[in-house]
């Protein structure tokens, strides 16, 4: 969700200085844009700002949230932290599109259904935001970002008047993490694999309405079918929508390499592989001593996030259950020659934890990766040789 403004956008000088007490005219417009997914992982939920427009005056701004500035102090620590600022930025209309044309992203704006005096509360919102000392505030993936902030500030600067109508949703709601998988599973299988690792339970529940809004596309679907209340007289929100920009259709291409294809292959792989070892009397030491290192340093990293960061809904994850972080002690133990006593236990440990895991898979209250059965099922294979392996050495002696 980090909508970094396009290359385009920056070479066409799109960045302007707001403008402090620009009176509207009768025939100004206040219009929320709606941009479609890119092809870069940070792209790929859309974008959302908003457009205030007085061609009385040439006045033809866009107010967008979803830019951050890289030379900030202790960018990427903040980033790994969680205390990333983004800001409210300011363009022209024109170059706006014309940068997302470039990168062949859709644009649909939809013009609000605003008097005067309401349009002018909402210019006048965004012009206080756009103030050096109240243009930042804290970046949060789904509470808090270029998709929420245009709905809370044209809310707010409404007096909150909006009703929202979300019978739309029917009852059978999604999870935040469903709603993620729709835009990346299938075009970033890697970073849709890398959230499902990083972020716990927490977003696992059915969201609300309001939630669902974090989504571009989401929060356009909410303001048509939402209503502004003025003396007991609800009235569209939305006057009318048009398609500034349509994407033209890219030719799909076959891609082979996601986590699922390539974790069957390692597990089929290294089942032969050690199998064919085994039978011969070779040593797997390095094979098996690798995997659970390997393994434990997503439990390090779900650790770091849920107890040394503000990411809280890096919280209860149940990643650990299969990445625990002792399994850098155990992998390391078997990667010795001379394996101490205690890895039969512990491998029988492994044992009998993958295989309740894969058991209730469908029953945690964390939607796990689907790819990672297959990883949870080598650690169970290499965990079974490890325990029949010390069982033979610990009967010879």
């Amino acid at each position: 969700m980090k909508h970094i403004l396009p290359l385009v956008f920056l070479l066409f000088g799109s960045a302007v200085v707001a403008q402090p007490h620009v009176q509207l005219s009768e025939n100004s417009t206040v219009s929320l844009i709606t941009c479609g997914p890119g092809t870069e992982l940070y792209e790929a939920f859309g974008h959302t700002a908003i457009r205030v427009s007085d061609p009385a005056s040439g006045f033809d701004i866009v107010y967008n949230y979803g830019t951050f500035d890289f030379n900030q102090p202790n960018f990427y620590w903040n980033f790994v932290q969680g205390r990333l600022l983004y800001f409210l930025s300011l363009s022209r209309y024109n170059n706006f599109v014309a940068a997302y044309q470039y990168y062949n992203r859709s644009v649909r704006e939809q013009y609000l259904n605003l008097n005067l005096q309401q349009r002018q509360a909402v210019l006048d919102k965004l012009t206080w935001n756009a103030k050096n000392e109240n243009r930042e505030y804290m970046y949060d993936y789904f509470f808090d970002n270029c998709s929420t902030r245009p709905r809370d500030v044209i809310n707010e600067a409404l007096g909150g008047s909006i009703r929202f109508d979300s019978t739309f949703l029917g009852t059978e709601r999604l999870s935040i993490r469903q709603l993620t998988d729709l835009y990346i599973r299938q075009e970033q299988p890697w970073g849709d694999l890398g959230i499902d690792l990083c972020l716990g339970a927490r977003i696992d529940k059915p969201a609300t309405a309001w939630e669902y809004m974090y989504l571009p596309e989401e929060l356009e679907r909410a303001f048509d079918h939402a209503s502004i209340v003025s003396d007991s007289v609800d009235a569209p929100l939305v006057s009318r929508s048009t398609v500034v920009y349509e994407a033209q259709p890219m030719k799909e291409k076959d891609n082979w390499f996601v986590p699922q294809v390539v974790f069957v292959a390692l597990l089929l792989f290294s089942s032969v592989l050690l199998t064919f070892q085994r039978v011969r009397g070779k040593s797997t030491r390095c094979f098996d001593g690798i995997l659970f290192l390997f393994t434990s340093f997503f439990g390090f990293n779900a650790i770091f996030l849920w107890f040394f960061t503000t990411h809280y809904i890096a919280q209860n994850n149940w990643n650990l259950v299969w990445a625990l972080p002792t399994h850098a002690i155990f992998g390391w133990a078997l990667l010795k020659k001379n394996r101490p006593a205690w890895v039969r236990y512990y491998a029988l440990f492994v044992i009998v934890v993958s295989t309740a895991l894969l058991v209730g898979w469908n029953f945690i209250p964390q939607l796990l990766h689907y790819s990672l059965r297959f990883v949870v099922l080598l650690q169970m294979f290499v965990a079974v040789g490890v325990f029949r392996l010390s069982r033979t050495s610990v009967g010879s002696k």
